[in-house]
């Protein structure tokens, strides 16, 4: 092997710089559900909407919002081709390619679950979705101290939901007259038609819903299919669903539903031979913040609350990812709004490192590559802007092939001439000052241990984080000891975002789930900011009308905390009260244990706690 420079304008995005060094060996950009052939979702901060939205380049998305210094975030779909062109342009402060996302469960060999419920004898476990969280009598509510919290169980609030499969046919989201509590559904894969929402995927608005659960099969009539034991149904049924097929119902029954089936995606990575290989995924950033704006779209004025247990690792952590501030303008758009995401599991994995550099010398970080490992692999390393480091890569035969100083990117090319590792050392991200390293391994690379050697060049600070991107079943890692703080989800570290971490309610001591994220943000911020039940959760299955079955991951604690949000806002709106965003969060705050371990391992994990949701309805009822 061998490295080579490349010369991309080094201020770019590094994944935008792979996907133009990969354009040049001629390997296209494969289609999305919201892109085609060549061509990159991505998001974008301008200063000037209408300068932006006059590119021929620029093939808009959304327009979602207003950051504190004016500047506008946006999104669109830009060819590969002219990625470096649109980035130059004067109007264009950042633009950061979508980067995938995968579900937050732990459980993620698929297994068929044991199920509970046959619609005449129904033997459930009490457990959660329906709980109130104090400490050490956490218990499932029944249905008279249900009717003490709260009298609407969130009535006339929206909860929100981007995930994968909504089981519209399941009783749990029916009335009791057999119509859907479902305003709409958007299919981010479905067909799209010169109405659909940023011109892809397909929705449907209850009359179509109503009138396929009219048919003998629902799914074919409508043309969505939510598959078996969908994620997203489970998750559903913890935040909103009502109980009326498996009898246990979730934190805000009443609560009127908007879905986004959440687009699948491809990330093509290049086989050794020159040829490709498209690893599955799901959609992606961009996709992401524009279902968000969808669906606080659909709710208009009414209270909404939005759930996503969807995770990655790779972003700075600090809040800065134009993903976090687009999520951030959102909410504080207007009032009676909040977004709630997954804290991830990745506590354990060995996914993060941190270390200090010293001036003149070096510090080595060591990735774990098993042998036969093909998967698409990305590490992303932040640093303080006022130093400079220089990067050594050393593969597993200990002879060094790469020595890249700050402002510099090239690529590590084997003996066909195939890439096999793009590298980027980026000076000053736009976003946050700070400098990035991004290590891009294409599949198929030699296994063993792979060295990246960081030395201190010009230290101020010589502090850095390190990341490795998530893969799915079979995630590489740092060698030990590991550093499992920092490890919380990447796009749920912004201001205005409530992240949520798991805990066992199934033991009697409630202990952390052993998977559940730790914090805290790079910029040392809380998070996640509250725990609640994640593990052993038992709740919808989908295709089977009535029954549910066991998941565990932070994917089901955030819909309880989204829950108990919808129940808020249904509360202040029966009072004539609008909540922002801060207020939300300050009544949660007030309404968390606040029990903290004295392990600061363990603290780190734990946010404010498990909230207490008569508490928190009863400041409201106060103001």
């Amino acid at each position: 092997m061998r490295f080579e420079w490349t010369n991309i304008f080094a201020d770019i995005d590094p994944r935008l710089q792979r996907l133009i060094q990969r354009r040049r060996r001629g390997l296209s950009t494969p289609p999305t559900a919201s892109t085609e052939v060549g061509e990159v979702a991505a998001i974008a901060l301008v200063n000037d909407l209408k300068a932006w939205l006059s590119m021929s380049e620029v093939r808009e998305g959304a327009v979602l919002g207003s950051t504190t210094d004016g500047n506008i975030i946006v999104t669109a779909r830009v060819p590969v081709s002219r990625l470096q062109s649109v980035r130059t342009c004067p109007c264009v402060v950042s633009l950061q390619a979508s980067q995938s996302l995968q579900l937050a469960t732990e459980d993620l060999t698929p297994q068929p679950p044991s199920l509970q419920g046959n619609g005449e004898n129904l033997n459930l476990t009490p457990q959660p979705p329906s709980l109130q969280g104090n400490g050490e009598n956490l218990k499932p509510l029944s249905s008279q101290e249900r009717g003490s919290v709260t009298k609407q169980q969130g009535k006339n609030a929206i909860v929100g939901i981007i995930d994968v499969g909504c089981d519209f046919a399941h009783q749990n989201f029916r009335h009791p007259d057999g119509s859907t509590r479902i305003l709409a559904l958007w299919d981010q894969d479905g067909s799209s038609a010169p109405d659909s929402p940023f011109g892809y995927g397909k929705v449907y608005r209850s009359a179509e819903i109503n009138q396929a659960l009219q048919a003998e099969d629902p799914y074919k009539a409508l043309g969505y299919y939510p598959g078996k034991y969908a994620h997203g149904t489970h998750v559903m049924d913890i935040a909103a669903g009502n109980g009326n097929g498996t009898q246990n119902p979730g934190m805000a029954p009443q609560a009127d539903i908007v879905f986004v089936h959440f687009s699948t995606g491809a990330v093509e990575a290049v086989s050794i031979n020159g040829g490709s290989a498209v690893d599955k995924s799901l959609g992606d950033t961009t996709e992401l913040v524009e279902a968000v704006d969808f669906i606080f779209g659909m709710a208009d004025v009414r209270p909404c609350t939005i759930n996503i247990s969807l995770a990655m690792h790779g972003g700075p952590h600090d809040g800065t990812a134009l993903v976090e501030q687009s999520i951030d303008a959102l909410v504080e758009a207007k009032p009676n709004r909040a977004v709630v995401i997954a804290a991830g599991n990745s506590y354990y994995k060995g996914i993060h490192a941190s270390g200090k550099v010293p001036q003149k010398g070096f510090t080595d970080l060591h990735w774990d590559i098993p042998r036969g490992h093909w998967q698409y692999k990305a590490l992303e390393l932040w640093y303080d802007g006022a130093d400079k480091f220089r990067l050594e890569i050393i593969p597993p035969d200990g002879e060094p092939l790469v020595s890249l100083q700050l402002g510099e990117n090239g690529e590590i090319i084997d003996e066909d001439d195939n890439t096999v590792i793009y590298l980027s050392h980026r000076f000053c991200d736009p976003n946050n000052g700070d400098n990035m390293i991004g290590v891009f391994m294409e599949s198929r690379l030699p296994g063993g241990i792979w060295t990246l050697r960081l030395h201190g060049v010009e230290v101020e600070n010589g502090n850095f984080h390190a990341w490795i991107e998530r893969e799915d079943g079979s995630q590489t890692s740092f060698i030990p000891p590991h550093d499992n703080t920092h490890t919380v989800n990447s796009i749920g570290c912004g201001r205005n975002i409530i992240m949520v971490g798991s805990y066992d309610p199934t033991k009697p001591s409630q202990p952390l789930s052993y998977f559940s994220s730790s914090g805290p943000t790079r910029d040392e911020r809380k998070k996640p900011d509250f725990i609640a039940p994640g593990q052993n959760i038992w709740a919808a299955a989908s295709l089977t009308q009535i029954q549910s079955y066991r998941k565990s991951g932070t994917s089901m604690s955030a819909p309880v905390v989204t829950g108990i949000i919808a129940l808020m806002l249904s509360e202040a709106r029966d009072r004539n009260i609008e909540l922002d965003i801060n207020q939300i969060r300050d009544i949660l705050f007030q309404s968390a244990e606040k029990n903290f371990p004295k392990d600061p391992l363990e603290k780190a994990r734990y946010g404010y706690g498990p909230i207490d949701v008569n508490v928190a309805l009863s400041l409201i009822r106060a103001m």
